[in-house]
């Protein structure tokens, strides 16, 4: 093999602070790569997770907002046949008013479902998501704080 390509990660003229140093170095950069990919695997996983828990909260807020529209819609429909009922009992020719009555209580039970689940949405609000990769994070900037600190240290010592 020609010289430098043995595999032995060193040149013939190198000295061996030189490989010292590079392998440092090379242990570093592995280190800081196998840092990165962890970190990498927990961001991962928690947005798994944030991804279920939004997809959750947001097919609760969908029906909420589905049964608060069918309930408006069929309390609105009784109330203006209710209200034409009315005027039409200034008339003598009423005739009754079943229905209307049977739509207003849909109405009224679809807003007391929807109100339901409007509090149940409520109480899930407080979602700590991504909270292992903020711990890492915060655990990063104080060793970081800790080495600059330190480096400083000894550097006004010498």
């Amino acid at each position: 093999m020609p010289d430098g390509f043995d595999g032995s990660g060193s040149s013939p003229d190198s000295s061996p602070e030189d490989s010292g140093r590079q392998s440092g170095k090379d242990r570093f950069l592995e280190g800081l790569v196998e840092h990165i990919k962890a970190r990498g695997e927990l961001l991962a996983i928690e947005a798994r997770e944030a991804r279920e828990a939004l997809g959750r909260q947001g097919a609760l807020a969908s029906a909420t907002g589905a049964i608060i529209v069918i309930g408006y819609g069929l309390i609105l429909i009784a109330g203006i046949s209710l209200l034409g009922r009315w005027l039409e009992s200034l008339v003598p020719s009423l005739s009754g008013i079943g229905w209307q009555l049977s739509a207003l209580a849909a109405g009224l039970v679809h807003l007391v479902l929807a109100l339901l689940l409007f509090r149940k949405l409520k109480q899930q609000r407080d979602l700590n998501l991504f909270e292992f990769t903020r711990a890492e994070f915060n655990k990063d900037g104080q060793w970081l704080n800790q080495v600059k600190k330190n480096s400083s240290t000894n550097e006004n010592s010498s």
